[in-house]
């Protein structure tokens, strides 16, 4: 059973339409994540034959707007959602609602906000998005550690933000992807450092594609990320840890089950 903690499965539908056996034949066990009711009956309609899967909901911050958020407040309070999210701060300056000034960040904050006290409510996990806002993770670090779990979906940080923050928020989880394999410093040495029982693998499919083929004369690389990325992630992590690979197989397993649990 493969961990794929952060995926968009309306997103890669378009990109792969037969993926939902694909997900089965592995097989593999994710949190299939959506901002909008659109993608949510695709979601459903593609996956009620793929094999296990968890829901998540979000308010993403390169769309910071509440147009979504009676559904997503719905969504919650029937509990119809394991994990609210991808939700977050993203300031990586490639186009003008994502320059970090006052305005962007008031709307980014209040978006997020919003989405904070709804898991706050309702006991949900969070799926976080940071992109050059590692200062405000810290910021909300106390709130955030009173929920079942926060997830750091794709993290790129380097060693000491990754264990400062678990130091402040004991269920936080740090879940890796293809930047790993496309080089990644700071991510690698995050794994390194970082005790197994806070690790996740995730493929964020579509959208982050290796930049290299799976192996030597493959054929040309693919053009979009998915769940079939996940053995390779997994076993690079268990080369940066030390570990068998088997061993840190059952671990990443372990805590996906755990997730939510306090």
């Amino acid at each position: 059973m493969l961990i794929d903690a952060h995926f968009h499965a309306d997103d890669l539908a378009e990109a792969w339409p037969e993926f939902p056996e694909a997900y089965r034949r592995l097989p593999a066990f994710g949190i299939a994540g959506v901002h909008d009711g659109a993608g949510l009956a695709r979601t459903r309609a593609l996956l009620a034959s793929a094999g296990p899967w968890r829901l998540s909901f979000g308010l993403h911050p390169q769309l910071p707007v509440m147009d979504e958020a009676d559904t997503l407040a719905s969504l919650a309070a029937a509990g119809e959602l394991f994990a609210l999210g991808e939700c977050g701060f993203d300031f990586y300056g490639d186009a003008p609602g994502r320059v970090r000034d006052e305005p962007n960040l008031r709307r980014q904050s209040a978006v997020f906000e919003f989405q904070l006290e709804l898991a706050e409510r309702h006991g949900l996990p969070v799926i976080l998005h940071l992109r050059r806002a590692t200062d405000l993770l810290f910021r909300y670090a106390a709130r955030l550690a009173k929920l079942p779990a926060v997830i750091l979906h794709g993290w790129a940080g380097p060693p000491n933000e990754a264990e400062a923050f678990l130091h402040r928020c004991p269920s936080a989880f740090f879940s890796f992807g293809t930047g790993l394999l496309n080089g990644n410093k700071r991510a690698a040495a995050s794994v390194a450092r970082l005790p197994p029982s806070a690790l996740l693998t995730e493929s964020d499919a579509p959208f982050q594609p290796p930049r290299a083929a799976p192996e030597p004369g493959s054929p040309l690389v693919r053009a979009f990320s998915s769940f079939e990325d996940l053995p390779r992630i997994e076993a690079y992590m268990a080369e940066l840890k030390g570990m068998a690979p088997e061993a840190l197989h059952e671990r990443l397993v372990e805590s996906f089950m755990k997730l939510g649990q306090r």
